[in-house]
């Protein structure tokens, strides 16, 4: 007796939900790899913490530059190169408190200062920032010994020219020390009490401006000369290792909740529909006993 047509379509309906079924559960089973992946690669791939920040001390070094030598009253350091010259490491490990400890002994080994600190984090998801003062011959040496140090992922180097701001905030010095003789020889003139409280306040305004620049340009000086590094060093937490079996039993609990779900919500659907279908029948039987 062959199957009846109800009977091969309810077949057909089954083997396609248990079809959904496996390729729904094969596809949770694949994604559970993945994820560790993706958070491994996420880990890898973040900007540095340094990135943002912008308010910490600028370090510049000097180098003999072979340009001809500067008239006699060209400003201060003018056949000078001015540099500033920046490397930027992030590295993780397991083993934080050695490598901490290794990265501070490197730069007392090389005379070198921690200009910035920042330590934060418990045990297992602890981070290091330091910001360090390296002597300009020392920095080739202190750079690659300190990439020895735990697992690096980020590596960069920048140098970029600093001379011509440099000469620049000569010129502005000499020009305001220029105006501030100006300025003090006008206090000897006779005045008004008014001017002569104008005159005091450019005057105390030109001697601050002074004062900015001094700093600015004592970052240029030969006693301060440093190249930097930034190191970022991250702890790893202790990986977790899920069995091959645990895989799959969170991915089938997972699949039978949201195949469930969705078959709840395809039910749902088609019994709309059905409804929908049933109150059309009637308001077109309604409507056709009506003409009659």
């Amino acid at each position: 007796m062959k199957p009846t047509i109800p009977t091969i379509t309810f077949r057909r309906a089954f083997f396609t939900l248990i079809w959904l079924f496996a390729i729904l559960f094969l596809a949770r089973l694949a994604y559970s790899f993945r994820e560790k992946k993706e958070s491994q690669e996420q880990f890898g791939s973040g900007p540095s913490f340094f990135a943002d920040k912008g308010s910490f001390r600028k370090n510049y070094a000097s180098e003999k530059s072979y340009e001809p030598a500067p008239p006699p009253n060209a400003p201060d350091g003018g056949s000078s190169q001015k540099y500033e010259k920046t490397a930027t490491l992030n590295a993780r490990t397991d083993a934080f408190q050695e490598d901490e400890n290794r990265l501070r002994s490197t730069s007392t080994g090389f005379q070198a200062v921690i200009q910035y600190e920042q330590k934060s984090g418990n045990p297992g998801h602890r981070n290091l920032h330091l910001m360090i003062g390296v002597k300009p011959e020392l920095f080739d040496s202190f750079y690659v010994a300190v990439q020895r140090i735990g697992d690096i992922y980020i590596n960069e180097v920048t140098k970029v020219d600093k001379t011509t701001e440099f000469r620049e905030l000569n010129a502005q010095k000499a020009s305001l020390q220029k105006a501030l003789l100006s300025l003090n020889d006008l206090k000897n003139r006779a005045g008004s009490i008014s001017d002569l409280v104008g005159l005091h306040e450019k005057i105390l305004d030109v001697e601050r401006q002074l004062q900015e620049l001094g700093v600015e340009l004592g970052n240029f000086s030969a006693e301060n000369e440093f190249c930097t590094v930034r190191f970022s060093l991250h702890e790893k937490a202790a990986a977790r290792t899920i069995s091959f079996v645990n895989r799959v039993i969170d991915a089938f609990i997972w699949t039978v909740q949201y195949y469930a779900l969705g078959l709840f919500f395809l039910g749902g659907m088609l019994l709309v529909a059905w409804l929908m279908l049933v109150v059309a029948k009637n308001v077109r039987e309604t409507v056709k006993k009506n003409d009659e």
